[in-house]
């Protein structure tokens, strides 16, 4: 996977300390080497944008000392570490925390990792999988699982990596998932029979929208509530898009061949559209500003003012059109026919075809990078990319692009029929180079780097079978010269050290700010209360042997047994000694956990559990003590 050669080990230069409260925006300065580091730390308290905003918002400015001018750095490193004096007794250096965060060991992660993206798999067993891609070779990248209660099909995220969305169309209901905690948080019902199916996020993210394919209509629903308003359309499947200015929807109605041009804020119909043969698909195009709607069963494509509520033109695209996004640039919509494997690229300031290119057996979505288009297709392993850059050169009307064959797995999606579903299986990398691409024949993820012959690497999904894929990135923002941005939830109030880690010019710097904990109206609603029981060995044991750690997770209240938990994990170290451990705990069933874990040598060991998808930590009320007798063969003490 991604190389770390590119990290620079950091460096002692003589650190300044300072605090930071965040109950209101504050900054604090730092000088080195003639670079002054400002850190601003916003609270959502102090926040004045937002709905309930529960994201602090960190900021970092570089500049000249003499002159103020910002300095064009690289993009700085930053860790958020929360000090847990109680836990650990022995307080580790900033420097030193930050050459531990910098190796991507498990057990030396950050609380807050300002530079790391994460992957969600949407999986066929009903679960979702979080994957952290940058941890060391040696360890699990798998972070957290969340299980839902009903198969997922399609899924949104919201731009600051909150809410998670998911339909489950068999049981009539949306998932809402708190990606910080890794846990589900409700379901949300749309009624009985109406079988959700596609979601999208309003362009203002202040509503959810799923088509209802097994009723007449679309839900609404308010991010962060479980209020659902329902609209009536048409009869069909139904795909969504919206206007940027999110007053106006368009839902297409396949049954009943028509769209239906909605009232964003009103949540009325305003029109419906008539739309021949099976419309069904569609985008919004900037430049144009109209919808682009495709028709399976039509050889035209329908182009539907929503000012004057009517189609205005008619483009020839063939008979099997599937798929339609629009160009990120804004000019270009490109279609896809699965069919003919084809791709025809429209002009929308002519709306005329001016390109097309060939593309593998049954191609069904199209992602873009910058530079590059891509396309994910059934019926072949392996997936295209055209660099766009060619529709800056054409020469002749209905030009052929070349394209870029790349091989992602050793059998099509056609080979797993039963995990083919509505969710993209395409994911940008975050440096904007490159694809991330799932296989649910192989259960593997394929990472792949522009100008690359072959994939880079590949991803487990730990024996799983994909039908979504995600990329959420955590990571800074540059919003102007010198200047970078990043929102996060604090996962616990407390002291943090807050790690800065510039490579050119090489520099590194630690503040530390205390930092409060909003849970939102949602996550303090369905806060878990989980009481952690440990069952101690039946009888003494000694370093380097095998022993059973055994945990109990029961609810608070009823002492009902907890079961299912897939992310139950427990971090073991000796204070104040260095060696730490983080193992994986087994579901043994009725509530019980368990690992086998063999102790390197005689002591007394601090044991925590965490189960994220539950609510817990690793904090002081899910901990427990071993103690562990000096090894068989009395070799040396801590050898």
């Amino acid at each position: 996977m991604k190389p770390l050669s590119w990290l620079v080990w950091v460096i002692g230069l003589g650190l300044a300390c300072a605090a930071i409260a965040t109950q209101a925006s504050a900054q604090q300065v730092i000088v080195q080497d003639n670079v002054r580091i400002a850190l601003n730390l916003t609270s959502p308290k102090a926040q004045s944008q937002g709905q309930n905003p529960t994201n602090t918002l960190l900021n970092l400015q570089f500049s000249d000392v003499q002159t103020r001018q910002p300095i064009n750095v690289f993009k700085p490193r930053v860790w958020l570490d929360l000090r847990r004096s109680e836990q650990v007794a022995a307080e580790t250096s900033c420097v030193a925390k930050a050459r531990s965060f910098l190796s991507g060991q498990l057990a030396t992660r950050a609380d807050v990792d300002l530079n790391s993206y994460l992957l969600l798999t949407l999986n066929q067993d009903n679960s979702i999988t979080f994957i952290d891609p940058q941890v060391s070779w040696s360890s699990s990248k798998l972070a957290a699982i969340v299980q839902l209660p009903s198969q997922g099909l399609d899924w949104v995220l919201t731009s600051d990596g909150k809410w998670l969305y998911v339909t489950m169309p068999k049981a009539d209901a949306v998932a809402l998932i708190d990606v910080a905690e890794h846990r589900l948080l409700q379901t949300i019902a749309t009624g009985a029979g109406s079988q959700p199916t596609r979601i999208v996020l309003a362009p203002d993210e202040q509503t959810v929208w799923v088509g209802l394919d097994g009723a007449e209509g679309v839900a609404v629903i308010n991010t962060g509530a479980a209020e659902v308003h329902t609209i009536k359309t048409g009869a069909g499947r139904h795909q969504l898009s919206f206007t940027p200015d999110s007053l106006t929807a368009l839902v297409t109605n396949t049954q009943g061949n028509s769209v239906s041009l909605i009232d964003g804020k009103q949540l009325t119909k305003k029109a419906e559209v008539a739309i021949a043969n099976t419309p069904l698909a569609l985008t919004w195009s900037v430049k144009a500003e109209r919808f682009y709607v495709t028709a399976l069963n039509d050889s035209q494509l329908s182009v539907v003012d929503p000012v004057e509520a009517k189609v205005d033109a008619h483009i020839e695209v063939g008979r099997g059109t599937s798929t339609i996004a629009a160009d990120p640039q804004g000019r270009y919509v490109w279609v896809v026919n699965q069919l003919e494997a084809k791709v025809y690229v429209i002009d929308t300031a002519i709306n005329q075809i001016v390109a097309f290119a060939k593309l593998n057996a049954e191609p069904d979505q199209i992602a873009f990078s910058p530079e590059y288009a891509y396309f994910r297709s059934l019926g072949s392993e392996k997936f295209t990319l055209i660099n766009r850059k060619q529709l800056a050169h054409l020469a002749v009307p209905m030009q052929e692009l070349s394209v870029t064959q790349i091989q992602a797995g050793e059998q099509p999606p056609v080979k797993q029929a039963d995990a083919i579903g509505v969710a993209q299986m395409l994911a940008a990398l975050p440096d904007g180079n490159g694809m991330l691409v799932a296989n649910a024949p192989g259960k593997t993820i394929y990472y792949y780097v522009e100008g690359m012959m072959v994939p880079m690497g590949t991803l487990d999904n730990y024996r799983r079978v994909p039908m979504g894929l995600k990329l959420l990135d955590r990571s800074l923002r540059k919003i102007a010269p010198g200047n970078f941005t990043a929102a996060f939830a604090v996962p616990k109030s407390g002291k943090y050290d807050v790690v800065v880690q510039l490579e050119r010019p090489t520099t590194s710097q630690c503040f530390t700010a205390q930092l409060n904990a909003v849970p939102s109206a949602a996550t303090a609603e369905h806060q878990p209360k989980i009481k952690v029981n440990f069952s101690p060995p039946s009888s003494s044991f000694a370093a380097q042997e095998s022993v059973w750690l055994r945990f109990s997770l029961t609810e608070a209240v009823s002492g009902k047994p907890i079961s299912g938990v897939r992310d139950a994990r427990l971090l073991v170290f000796e204070p104040p000694g260095l060696w730490q451990k983080r193992q994986w705990l087994q579901d043994m069933g009725d509530g019980n956990y368990q690992t086998a874990l063999i102790f390197p040598y005689a002591g007394t060991f601090k044991v925590l559990l965490e189960a994220k998808s539950q609510g817990v930590e690793f904090t002081p009320q899910s901990s427990t003590s071993v103690t562990v007798g000096e090894p068989r063969s009395a070799p040396s003490h801590h050898d």
